[in-house]
């Protein structure tokens, strides 16, 4: 459990596995996570005196509420929350507060937050599991109750409305629906900063999407790669405007044709190109009905069985 191991820790783990009960396995050192814990925040309050204490921007209601460390976490439109996240948020938690010191003197010093885009099934479920109660805190707030810290959850789309939020409206819907939200948007992406952090990540392409249906292409050219840009249009968006020979440059012949009917891929065709590379009874197909009806019956009687039911079909009489 210490950061250290010691030569007493190798003689328990001996001492386990000879005496154990055989119902029993005994592992030790074992990694309790696929990944290091890493929180996606950390805030930090900062006290001192003469600090000049300004009103926030966003998420007006949370700020005084927090202590002097706040973990928190995002659940995005995406990636929204899933079973045992808040089991994670409060190991999190635990291990944060053990390896602070005299900084944070008491759990009280010490709180978590959830934002997502509102609450969910599986949040309720783990909440109920671990002796949690809520509180309402009004606006979107909610505040859990009964654990070792402090707990809050925050759901983005309902304080997104209730304080006029357009920013937080497009991080809880994943929806850029005013200008001022499609303008900061297109700003953090074209920050050299931020985008760089952001393209490698999953949802970049969705972000982009976000504004290329909302802003011009060319709005964003001077802060993007033209191929990233393109790669988030939808195939239609892509080709709107080219002329059918740009549209089509690049495909084979069967990629040109695929889709098409048989009537639409021989139009224009003279007919020695139509019956190229058929068989004699295949080009007799290629013949108007009429004249199929003329040819004798044992002549029609001695085409390939395949043939021979098209012709039938057609000229409507037995054979």
């Amino acid at each position: 459990m210490g950061s250290t191991r010691t030569a007493w820790q190798v003689l328990l783990a001996v001492l386990l596995r000879q005496r154990r009960p055989r119902h029993f396995h005994v592992q030790s050192e074992v990694p309790l996570s696929a990944e290091p814990p890493r929180a996606d925040y950390l805030l930090l309050r900062n006290d001192a005196p003469g600090e000049v204490r300004e009103p926030a921007g966003t998420l007006r209601r949370l700020w005084s509420l927090l202590p002097r460390e706040t973990i928190v976490e995002f659940k995005s439109v995406r990636r929204t929350y899933r079973g045992r996240d808040l089991d994670r948020l409060w190991g999190y938690l635990s291990l944060h507060y053990a390896s602070a010191g005299k900084r944070l003197r008491a759990r009280a010093d010490l709180a978590g937050v959830v934002l997502l885009p509102s609450r969910t099934r599986s949040l309720d479920a783990d909440a109920a599991a671990l002796g949690l109660e809520w509180l309402d805190l009004a606006g979107g707030y909610w505040q859990l109750q009964s654990g070792a810290f402090a707990l809050y959850v925050v759901e983005l789309a309902t304080v997104a409305k209730d304080e006029g939020d357009d920013l937080l409206h497009l991080l809880g819907h994943g929806e850029a629906r005013t200008v001022e939200a499609r303008r900061w948007l297109a700003e953090q992406v074209g920050a050299e900063e931020s985008a760089m952090a952001m393209r490698e990540l999953e949802g970049f392409d969705e972000v982009l999407r976000t504004l290329l249906t909302k802003l011009p292409i060319e709005a964003l050219l001077p802060a993007l790669p033209v191929d990233e840009l393109l790669a988030a249009l939808p195939p239609e968006q892509r080709l709107a405007g080219l002329p059918p020979e740009q549209r089509a440059a690049g495909l084979t012949p069967e990629q040109r044709l695929a889709g098409l009917p048989p009537e639409q891929r021989l139009a224009g065709l003279p007919p020695e190109q139509r019956a190229a590379g058929l068989t004699p009874e295949q080009r007799l197909l290629l013949a108007p009905d009429e004249t199929l009806r003329l040819l004798p019956d044992d002549y029609l009687r001695s085409l390939p069985e395949d043939i021979r039911a098209q012709v039938r079909a057609r000229i409507g009489r037995p054979l």
